[in-house]
């Protein structure tokens, strides 16, 4: 017969059972309250205030716009708004010329218009970056602190490599079209691992902007064209472009002749064109409202004399 030998006694080994359990309930616990819960995006909208008015409105616009498919080239037809985009593989976008979209660049460009009721920020990240209309400017070494609603941000290593633009909502939020099959989103910035920096296109704040010529304020016209700029009302070397749309002025000066069949213009106008160095020289010839030789703003306004 085999003698059975108990080494512990089973009234000892319960408590030790319960006490164990209790253990690995307690590690648990401690665990979980080390984990922080994921950060759920909040609605889209106007998520700080300091904003301008026509930056909240960009904002909003942008907002109306969640759910908008992604189309590489889409929202850069002649009128802003989303467009068929283009189709090339080598930039992720096989089928993009069949989606009608918008991509990043084309949504900050229609959600200003149908905040303001023109087209101030037309053309591709590359060129909305350097923008002369901005009043503000920002970069990755600032912070997200000067932030407000409505700026625009650009992802990219360096101002050479910009990629992608969102709008600004505030406590670290964007809207953006994000990618081809991807549809415009609320995001955290820090999403894309390479902000760069951000402009302002309303509102105030200081930033590498060319100030206004003195004696000079701005004046709203509408040109029907792009625009070569140059360095003086008579030079014949071109500086940069203005882009067709809705452009601010400062003032005028006579200067060489511009002419197509029976019109023409005498006027020069100065302004910060949206490709070239600020305080340039555009023709009065593209302006669309007025006659040979008039230099008016869309209200009427006579432009004053530099």
């Amino acid at each position: 017969m085999t003698t059975r030998v108990n080494l512990v006694p089973r009234w000892i080994l319960r408590p030790l059972r319960y006490a164990a359990l209790l253990s690995v309930v307690a590690a648990l616990a401690v665990f979980f309250a080390g984990v922080q819960p994921a950060r759920a995006a909040p609605a889209c909208g106007v998520l700080a205030s300091g904003a301008a008015p026509q930056a909240g409105a960009a904002v909003n616009a942008a907002c109306g716009l969640i759910g908008t498919p992604y189309s590489w080239g889409g929202g850069h037809g002649a009128q802003p708004g989303p467009s068929y985009g283009s189709c090339d593989a080598s930039n992720g976008a096989p089928d993009d010329c069949h989606v009608r979209g918008l991509d990043c660049s084309g949504l900050v460009r229609y959600a200003y218009y149908l905040a303001v009721g023109a087209d101030v920020i037309n053309g591709t990240t590359y060129t909305q970056w350097p923008s002369s209309r901005a009043v503000a400017r920002y970069y990755r070494g600032d912070g997200l602190a000067p932030l407000l609603p409505g700026d625009l941000v650009f992802y990219g290593n360096t101002a050479a490599s910009i990629h992608h633009v969102a709008i600004y909502l505030g406590q670290g939020y964007i809207a953006e079209a994000p990618y081809s099959g991807g549809y415009v989103q609320v995001a955290t910035l820090s999403s894309h691992g390479d902000y760069y920096g951000s402009i302002r296109l309303y509102g105030p704040g200081g930033g590498s902007t060319t100030p206004p010529p003195s004696g000079g304020g701005q004046y709203w016209v509408d040109t029907f064209a792009n625009a070569s700029v140059y360095g003086s009302p008579s030079s014949t070397a071109a500086t940069g472009t203005l882009y067709q749309g809705t452009n601010y002025v400062f003032c005028k000066a006579w200067g060489r002749e511009i002419s197509s069949g029976g019109s023409f213009n005498h006027w020069w106008l100065k302004t910060d064109p949206d490709v070239g160095p600020g305080g340039q020289w555009v023709s009065a010839f593209y302006l669309s409202r007025w006659g040979n030789d008039v230099a008016k703003d869309n209200n009427g306004t006579v432009i004053p004399d530099c």
